[in-house]
């Protein structure tokens, strides 16, 4: 029997990024159910006429999502000739999609998180002259902050944001209210939140299911709603997630 077989679970992420976690979800005999709680757009910085003047001018450019180098190869695209900058990434899926663009990676910390890599600038194992950092318009300052506390120049550059797609409101509270899920699965925290004001203004108690998260930023967010984790990977991958429910459900069968 398969190892998620009769598992019915339900997947948060972003309309255009589910299909893969769908497919493994079902590769392993379970049922996903797909309720996109974020979506994102484009952006206009006030800054994106400089930055796209000055994009010769910068030594590395760090992207932390994929999203961000999707959105930064929309904006910049048309400018990549005129880049010399090297390119570093944060995790696995961030790196591939660099390199899907023809952006080879030159830097990536050894763990998938924003805290690794400040973690490796203080001990000096990246330490740029001048850093662009494209990313969306609910992520943290974290690493530029880091860096110019090092006396580097960091420059955040909103490149995307992140919304809630109103439709899946109605969706979400039907399925809860006339289904019986096993799981939940958040990828970031903006997911938890929507699904926690979604519950709250319907007045909608948590569902009795089990919860799995990527990423210690996620599940910081779902902890401090008294969201029980069932499931977090130490590999902030869907890979992970996916292994780590497999192995969830076979430890209590």
């Amino acid at each position: 029997m398969k190892p998620l077989a009769g598992k019915r679970i339900v997947v948060t992420r972003p309309a255009g990024q589910a299909a893969p976690f769908i497919g493994k979800i079902e590769k392993a005999g379970g049922t996903a159910y797909a309720v996109p709680l974020i979506a994102f757009q484009p952006f206009e910085d006030e800054q994106d006429e400089v930055i796209l003047q000055n994009l010769h001018t910068y030594d590395w450019i760090l992207f932390t999502s994929k999203n961000g180098v999707d959105f930064f190869m929309e904006k910049a695209g048309r400018h990549l000739k005129k880049i010399q900058a090297k390119w570093a990434a944060i995790g696995k899926q961030t790196a591939r999609a660099m390199e899907a663009y023809g952006l080879p990676v030159s830097y990536m910390p050894a763990s998938f998180s924003a805290e690794d890599l400040t973690e490796e600038i203080k001990k000096g194992l990246f330490l740029p002259e001048k850093v662009l950092i494209p990313k969306g318009s609910l992520a943290r300052s974290l690493i530029s902050g880091t860096l110019r506390r090092k006396g580097i120049q960091a420059d955040d550059w909103i490149v995307y944001e992140t919304y809630f797609p109103e439709e899946e409101q109605a969706n979400l509270l039907k399925l809860i209210r006339t289904e019986k899920m096993d799981m939940f699965t958040f990828t970031s925290p903006s997911a938890v939140r929507h699904f926690v004001k979604i519950l709250q203004e319907a007045g909608e108690p948590f569902p009795d299911a089990d919860y799995g998260v990527i990423g210690r930023v996620t599940k910081k967010e779902a902890m401090s709603f008294e969201i029980p984790i069932s499931v977090c990977p130490a590999e902030f991958t869907v890979d992970a997630l996916v292994n780590e429910i497999k192995k969830f459900y076979k430890e209590r069968s």
